[in-house]
């Protein structure tokens, strides 16, 4: 019962703040999605990166390794997430990120730190700054159906990650007014993506639910099979076992649903995923913790 309420603990504010703007959009006021995207985008997430990447506690080459494993991994559920909507005959594109890319943040970090103490949230940071990398130069190349080094040059994501990689190689200590800034404003990105979620939710058609708990069961099921799989393949033990399953397990991320917005593909299907994906999860999470355990 205790880890039930750990678990709820966890997840509920997730749940509220998105509550709060399913409120806000059925009152009808005016709530601009398209900003939020892009204040989210272009300046919290960078915040969030740099500020969970200064903070690590592992050294560079534990973190090397356990962001080239999820890579791997996300590769593996690119593969089997693009077959399969093929086969459902839905666009790519527009489906494909909220299929692969994790809520490795807000979910997954606390998760890691309950499981495996600080250990595991210093090894989950490395798998966020990965994930959230991948999400903002992939997933935009993805759902805006273009590729160019330019988009990419053009992510600030990147050149805080460079940043940060050259904090934590060098073991140097960033300022406390650069750290206690990025802080505030990675801070901001979650909530603000959680109440535009809500809006988006307000928006969901009946008809595409059952499409959305379809695209959720194939995030969750195909991240943990893959998270099982590289853990045999690596050999892996104890924490780093663990949090590597835990973070491929969660459910889709809420920046997935952001980039839908900026790029005005399948928005609400996407919240639809984003929503399906973390209900089925806190069902779901005492037997995935256990496994890990």
């Amino acid at each position: 019962m205790s880890i039930l309420v750990d678990i709820a603990a966890i997840i509920a504010p997730l749940f509220i703040i998105a509550g709060i703007g399913l409120a806000w959009g059925r009152s009808e006021r005016h709530f601009d999605t398209n900003m939020i995207g892009v204040l989210s985008l272009y300046i919290g997430v960078p915040g969030l990166i740099f500020s969970s990447m200064t903070k690590l506690q592992i050294s560079p080459s534990a973190f090397g390794s356990i962001a080239g494993i999820f890579t791997l991994a996300l590769l593996v559920n690119m593969i089997v997430a693009a077959i399969v909507l093929r086969l459902m005959k839905l666009e790519i594109g527009a489906y494909l990120p909220g299929t692969i890319f994790p809520n490795n943040g807000n979910m997954g970090l606390p998760l890691c730190l309950f499981a495996f103490g600080n250990e595991g949230l210093a090894l989950g940071i490395g798998i966020l700054v990965i994930s959230a990398l991948g999400n903002v130069i992939l997933g935009i190349a993805l759902v805006s159906g273009r590729w160019s080094l330019r988009e990419a040059a053009n992510t600030p994501a990147l050149y805080v990650v460079i940043a940060a990689l050259i904090f934590l190689i060098g073991d140097i200590e960033p300022p406390a007014w650069l750290a206690n800034t990025t802080e505030i404003i990675g801070g901001m990105s979650i909530p603000l993506m959680l109440l535009a979620l809500g809006v988006s939710l307000s928006r969901l058609k009946v008809q595409s639910i059952r499409r959305s708990l379809i695209l959720a069961i194939l995030r969750l099921g195909v991240g943990f099979g893959s998270g099982i799989f590289l853990a045999w393949l690596f050999g892996l033990e104890g924490a780093i076992r663990g949090v590597l399953i835990l973070q491929c397990s969660m459910p889709a991320a809420v920046i997935n649903y952001i980039i839908a917005v900026r790029f005005d593909r399948a928005a609400e299907e996407v919240a639809g995923l984003v929503v399906a994906s973390t209900a089925i999860s806190f069902l779901t999470l005492p037997l995935l913790l256990y496994v890990v355990k």
